[in-house]
């Protein structure tokens, strides 16, 4: 069985999301408390952010990735569908 979409987290976990202003909310804060906290870049193109967030921001980033690639799939299965029913009512 194939889980696709926000039935994804349904079936991994038993807690609900938080709400997408509260993660982005939080997001700031941690990315605000991150920038006071961590050295600050020595030169340009030092690296602000550690080293070992990068496998975090990857993951983070190929999740978004696949989240949006469903949605698109989702909607043009659906236009799909709705161009076909129109042509089958046409037809008739």
């Amino acid at each position: 069985m194939t889980v696709i979409g926000d039935n994804s987290r349904k079936a991994r976990s038993n807690q609900p999301p938080l709400p997408r202003q509260v993660q982005e909310h939080l997001g700031q804060k941690l990315r605000a408390q991150l920038y006071e906290t961590t050295a600050k870049p020595r030169y340009l193109g030092d690296p602000a952010i550690p080293q070992e967030f990068d496998a975090l921001l990857e993951k983070l980033d190929r999740r978004d990735r696949m989240r949006r690639s469903e949605q698109i799939a989702q909607i043009a299965h659906r236009a799909v569908e709705d161009a076909l029913k129109g042509l089958v009512t046409a037809a008739r």
